[in-house]
C-alpha cells in the first residue's frame, strides 16, 4: 500500500515537472506533496491552473489538450485507487 502511495506521488511530481505551471505553485505543491499524500484539492486546483495558462506557453495548441487528458486520467486513477480500498467484498 505504501508503494501505491509512492507511485500516485511519483506521477503527478512528474506531471508538475513536464507542465510549464507558475514556478510558485510547482514549488507548493512539491513541498505539500512531500508533507502529505495525494488530495483531491491539489489535483482539481492543478486542473484548474492548468485551464487558466496561456497558449503561448506551450509548445502547440494541442499540448494543452494531451496535458489536460493526462492529468484527468492521474485523477480517475487516483480515484480509482481510492475507492478500491474502501471497497469491501462481501459473502
Amino acid at each position: 500500500m505504501a508503494e501505491a502511495k509512492f507511485m500516485e506521488k511519483q506521477k503527478v511530481l512528474k506531471f508538475i515537472q513536464l507542465v510549464p505551471f507558475a514556478e510558485e505553485d510547482r514549488k507548493r505543491w512539491e513541498q505539500d506533496l512531500e508533507a502529505n499524500d495525494v488530495s483531491e484539492t491539489l489535483l482539481e486546483e492543478m486542473h484548474k491552473k492548468l485551464l487558466e495558462i496561456p497558449s503561448e506557453k506551450f509548445a502547440s495548441d494541442w499540448m494543452r489538450v494531451k496535458y489536460s487528458t493526462e492529468l484527468t486520467k492521474i485523477i480517475k486513477q487516483w480515484r480509482m485507487s481510492l475507492a478500491s480500498k474502501h471497497f469491501r467484498r462481501g459473502r
